[in-house]
């Protein structure tokens, strides 16, 4: 079933606009692992492995004058997705998430990972549109990494209006594309890293 979210927007200055998807890019890690990461597994890590795309809806063949008060065109901007990790136990309440890995993506392509990282649950938790934009969807999809276990996730789909701005709303579903998926990540990780791969998929 879809679920539906909203693009909210950040109070911020203008002067600094321009600086935030740099300064929200550092100090993060990538959501793939290199094959020599992957030869080694260490017992409280898992592997998981899944995709993201954003596709985005058709809008009319002939646009007023007036179409860029409905928003930017979303099909010409690209997105970065945060992946957080949950703390488990007694937390200080102003500390949400532990650690954070981050990819990017464009509308219509596809985004692929194989990822080794600690047990734990995980929460695929905000796309932002990147570049000139203060705008930014909060997610609440989550995932469970086992140890000693590849796990197939899922496909992590959004739908996009063709024009965005602050408040639009965007579709979002998980579904199971396992064949496909594990298919095109043994063709660069090879058949024995995706031999034996669990299901679990997003909620």
């Amino acid at each position: 079933m879809p679920s539906t979210d909203r693009f909210m927007a950040r109070l911020v200055r203008p002067a600094i606009l321009v600086l935030l998807p740099v300064l929200a890019l550092s100090g993060c890690a990538p959501m793939v692992s290199s094959k020599e990461e992957l030869q080694s597994v260490a017992p409280n890590e898992g592997v998981v492995a899944g995709s993201f795309v954003i596709n985005v809806e058709k809008g009319p063949e002939n646009e007023s004058g007036w179409a860029f008060l409905q928003g930017r065109k979303a099909g010409e901007s690209e997105y970065g997705v945060s992946v957080n990790e949950r703390p488990s136990g007694a937390i200080d309440p102003a500390v949400i998430f532990k650690t954070t890995y981050r990819f990017e993506v464009k509308p219509e392509r596809e985004f692929t990972f194989l990822k080794k990282l600690p047990a734990g649950m995980y929460h695929v938790s905000r796309v932002e549109q990147l570049g000139f934009s203060n705008l930014y969807v909060s997610l609440s999809k989550t995932f469970t990494v086992t140890a000693g276990q590849t796990t197939y996730i899922g496909r992590l789909t959004m739908v996009l209006p063709d024009r965005i701005r602050a408040y639009s709303s965007v579709k979002t579903k998980v579904t199971d594309m396992q064949d496909e998926t594990v298919g095109a990540l043994q063709k660069e990780y090879g058949h024995a890293l995706l031999s034996n791969v669990a299901k679990d998929l997003m909620k």
